[in-house]
């Protein structure tokens, strides 16, 4: 059992010279480095049985020892509350956890509005912008910065001040919310959401991490879906309060709105949360900098750059057989291959560290967590359009008809939390929401223009319920697999792959919804130029099509909306079949001890 292994190979260090066994190669070099840059002498290191060590053991020395084991047996039972209960010691309770815990849910929901609100905002800013062709970029220029720098941020929280470097990446991210609020222009607000994305990618696993040195592990699932729920909470008030501002203020209140969020969030987590004391803090400053690997770094950013912008532009700006499309192509695949040669190379020191990826559970969280969130993103973004512009409703009518998608999310989280926290068990929930989810988006997928409310209510309803029951578990699965030296580097690890599922997903949806609807527009409306209708945003298409083309001109946006949707149904699928990889294990009986690097 790996984490067992794990654990006992960090508290028991002479378990391997007992048994005859080698121990890890990486933990011998953990180790050697600690004691290289530590400045206090390390406490005494227990053996893993009772008794003296000794290279050969007689029969009578058999014998005393099976003895004294059976004589101390009933003491150990009787004391195995009271060590659980002074591991617990070591975590908050009480009205400090209380506060920080709702201080990291307001942090979280902060990033998730960020993500929700624009999304009904968007058509309105396209259309102030003139930038249809934008779209893309709106979303995908957040997820960028955001998933290329969470791995090295995961490293970061490992090595460095987790409290500041948790607060520096709020202040970064409430500085690219003035950015957008201020942009005079479509280029000025896409840097603005690059610069708050390189904030938020700090966040969600910071929060996490700072859960996991705040909360023991038994009770750690109902927090977890705490901070998960943000996403859903904030994805109902969203895109209401992002329709609102939209259509009776200026879209531009979407992001002012952060502000005085992220205000109170940083007064919160400065008071009340503390730094764990860590080996790590010994080391220093340049020898920790090494270790946050910031050449893979670049090679990654570079690697991710290459892949968006290959999906941006093909099909859309260029033919996919253009050179500035296939270019970029293989810069990716160039970019990426360095970039892996660096990892192994780096090994312990890597922004990835191939021994926390390579872990069964750790690869399928990532895994799933990408795909699911490529449906979710494709549903979030587009959804809004089918009501705008198939439905004809407002941006603050489109977001309140997306409350019954968000508000099963959140239900279903939350529950889903609570479930896992009495049982134990994850997988069954895993499997369980994603094969909800891929039903759910099969039914979005048969949307039409006449369906009626019973239809996108309930179609909404079941998608919800199973993306809320499975987001949150590739969170709980890493902490429960990996040691808490591990621990940041995998909750980063699994949110860089739910960020690039985002990225890649929202690139793709706008390509498929594109093509699509340049495509469809001279099927059911011949003679009308398709540019007309691309070009007015989802807001104006009534307004610049021909009252006795518009009938048909729905049809076909309704019929590209629809073929984004199928995105969802193949990556849903995908969430479902690959959650059957993951390791049996629960959340009970494990027991962690606080504090990154012992």
């Amino acid at each position: 059992m790996h984490d067992e292994t794990s654990a006992n190979g960090d508290v028991h260090g002479n378990g391997a010279a007992k048994t005859g066994e080698k121990p890890p190669v990486v933990e011998t070099s953990e180790k050697k480095r600690l004691e290289t840059y530590s400045t206090t002498k390390d406490e005494p290191v227990r053996p893993s049985t009772p008794g003296k060590s000794s290279v050969l053991e007689t029969p009578k020395d058999v014998t005393n020892a099976e003895n004294k084991s059976a004589t101390n047996s009933k003491d150990e039972g009787k004391n195995a509350t009271k060590e659980e209960a002074e591991d617990e010691s070591k975590y908050l309770s009480g009205y400090k956890l209380a506060i920080l815990s709702l201080g990291l849910c307001l942090t979280t929901f902060v990033i998730a509005l960020d993500n929700t609100i624009i999304a009904t905002a968007i058509p309105k800013i396209t259309t102030v912008f003139n930038s249809l062709e934008d779209v893309g970029w709106y979303g995908s220029s957040y997820l960028l910065t955001t998933c290329s720098l969470q791995p090295s941020f995961g490293k970061v929280y490992t090595y460095f001040d987790v409290k500041y470097t948790y607060l520096f990446a709020l202040f970064l991210f409430e500085v690219g919310s003035v950015i957008c609020a201020a942009a005079p222009n479509s280029p000025v607000f896409i840097v603005g959401r690059a610069v708050a994305g390189a904030g938020a990618a700090a966040l969600f696993s910071g929060g996490m991490t700072i859960i996991g040195y705040s909360v023991p592990l038994r009770k750690r699932a109902i927090y977890i879906a705490a901070l998960s729920s943000m996403f859903g909470i904030a994805s109902v008030v969203g895109p209401i309060l992002g329709g609102a501002l939209t259509d009776h203020v200026t879209w531009r209140w979407c992001f002012w709105i952060n502000l005085p969020f992220g205000g109170v969030s940083l007064a919160v987590v400065f008071f009340f949360f503390s730094n764990p004391d860590r080996q790590y803090s010994h080391m220093p400053f340049k020898a920790r900098l090494k270790e946050v690997d910031l050449v893979g770094a670049v090679f990654l950013i570079c690697g991710i750059v290459c892949l968006l912008l290959a999906l941006q532009w093909g099909g859309q700006t260029y033919p996919w057989a253009n050179s500035k499309v296939w270019g970029n192509l293989l810069g990716f695949g160039l970019i990426i291959i360095i970039f892996i040669g660096i990892q192994i190379y780096q090994k312990d020191s890597a922004t990835i560290p191939l021994r926390v990826f390579k872990q069964q559970t750790v690869l399928v969280s990532c895994v799933f967590s990408a795909l699911l969130s490529m449906g979710l993103y494709t549903h979030i973004f587009y959804l809004p359009f089918y009501f705008q512009a198939s439905k004809g409703t407002t941006a603050e009518q489109s977001g309140i008809r997306t409350i019954a998608y968000l508000v099963s999310i959140t239900v279903s989280s939350i529950i889903i939390g609570g479930a896992i926290t009495i049982i134990g068990f994850y997988a069954p929930f895993m499997w369980l929401g994603s094969a909800i989810f891929t039903i759910g988006c099969g039914m979005l997928y048969t949307l039409q223009v006449s369906s009626p409310a019973g239809r996108w209510i309930g179609y909404q309803i079941l998608a919800g319920a199973g993306a809320g029951a499975g987001v949150q578990i590739p969170f709980i699965a890493v902490q429960v697999v990996s040691s808490d030296k591990d621990m940041p580097t995998a909750n980063a690890c699994v949110m860089f792959f739910n960020s690039l599922g985002g990225a890649i997903a929202i690139s793709i949806a706008q390509n498929i919804f594109v093509n699509s609807l340049a495509r469809e527009i001279p099927k059911y409306a011949p003679g009308l130029d398709p540019r007309i209708v691309i070009e007015a945003g989802a807001t104006y298409v009534r307004n610049v099509v021909p009252k006795d083309l518009l009938p048909q001109v729905l049809e076909a946006y309704t019929k590209a909306i629809t073929s984004a949707f199928a995105l969802a149904i193949a990556t849903a699928g995908l969430a479902f079949l690959v959650s059957f990889g993951m390791e049996w294990k629960s959340v009970k009986g494990k027991k962690i001890v606080p504090g990154g690097g012992g």
